[in-house]
């Protein structure tokens, strides 16, 4: 073989040898190129990298979810901050469980990045209609506990779960309707409260409900409507403990079928009592009632008050209430559920 041909076969050998090299160099690092990847490409490779075996993996979609992240890109966003929070907030479910618990063990927490990352995510879907219900509560959680700084966090936080109740969230249709119960408002708490006990995911809202009706919360006083609501706290309650040990699900039954008859003992002892006339007339208009009764002459035995907050019925101040009434006013969905309450109660 001539010399000149020796030079062009070893020319050919060497490139051969390059582009081999060339080749495994890039199959072993090809995890690293994301050819004309788009934010949500780094996002989704990046959750995937991070749930491998192997660190180098794992470190790449680290990368590849920042990069996702300073492009603009929430999810990724609100992952790297749940990771960097660490320890998630009562009530909060993180958007992609299974990315987090991959994730969380190789972030360290740092409280400062967490907020910055789920300012920003915040951010940016406040300039959308955010109608995730989850993401919704999530973030009114965030608001609530101080992980994002609001000028005014009570009101945002209850902004964020009343628009997660509207889309569905059964959580903040329960957080909702306790929210107004702490505040009395037992309108306003027993319509979210309904909605909670219907969705049939937790027993307190129709347990509530049921001491409404049972206590005279707001309504007045029937244990035939307090013993149906038990009863709705009982069947969720089977339902939801139905997987539990025999022991567990009769302790868990315990609570709901106390109630009940606790209720039924009401019921049957108000059934027993004899039946009274009442006579009473109703002066003034549609949105204030005074109440007479031929029984007191002197003057009305109370008023009925509808205003733009709800209904309230107030007992005169000079009738002397029994010990079971344990308040001279209190608020009603109606005016006539007002005028009832004093009727009865006036005459207890």
């Amino acid at each position: 073989m001539s010399s000149r041909k020796k030079i062009i076969l070893n020319i050919v050998l060497f490139i051969g040898c390059l582009s081999l090299a060339g080749a495994a160099i890039l199959y072993n690092y090809s995890y690293k190129l994301c050819w004309k990847c788009s934010t949500a490409d780094y996002y989704e490779r990046g959750k995937e990298f991070v749930c491998r075996d192997k660190g180098e993996l794992r470190q790449t979609g680290i990368d590849f979810l920042r990069l996702a992240a300073g492009q603009d890109n929430s999810d990724a966003q609100i992952l790297l901050a749940e990771c960097y929070l660490g320890e998630l907030p009562d009530g909060y479910i993180s958007h992609d469980q299974t990315a987090f618990n991959c994730l969380n063990d190789q972030l360290r927490q740092n409280p400062t990045a967490a907020t910055e990352f789920f300012s920003r995510a915040f951010s940016l879907l406040n300039k959308v209609e955010l109608k995730d219900n989850q993401q919704l509560f999530n973030f009114a959680v965030l608001i609530e506990q101080g992980v994002l700084k609001r000028s005014n966090p009570s009101k945002e936080a209850h902004s964020l779960y009343l628009q997660a109740a509207k889309h569905g969230n059964t959580v903040a249709m329960n957080a909702l309707g306790y929210d107004y119960h702490r505040k009395s408002d037992y309108v306003a708490a027993k319509k979210w409260l309904r909605l909670a006990a219907e969705a049939g995911k937790s027993v307190e809202p129709a347990l509530t409900l049921g001491d409404y009706f049972y206590y005279g919360k707001g309504e007045t006083v029937n244990f035939e409507k307090a013993i149906h609501w038990y009863r709705v706290a009982l069947k969720t309650q089977q339902t939801l403990t139905a997987k539990l040990e025999e022991q567990q699900r009769v302790a868990a039954l315990d609570a709901p079928k106390a109630r009940i008859e606790m209720a039924m003992r009401q019921l049957k002892k108000s059934r027993m009592t004899a039946p009274m006339s009442l006579h009473y007339r109703i002066a003034g208009n549609a949105t204030h009632y005074e109440v007479h009764t031929e029984d007191r002459p002197q003057g009305a035995i109370g008023t009925v008050d509808k205003t733009i907050t709800g209904v309230t019925a107030t007992i005169d101040d000079n009738i002397t209430l029994a010990l079971s009434i344990p308040t001279s006013s209190k608020s009603f969905s109606s005016m006539n559920d007002g005028m009832d309450w004093l009727l009865q109660s006036s005459h207890s």
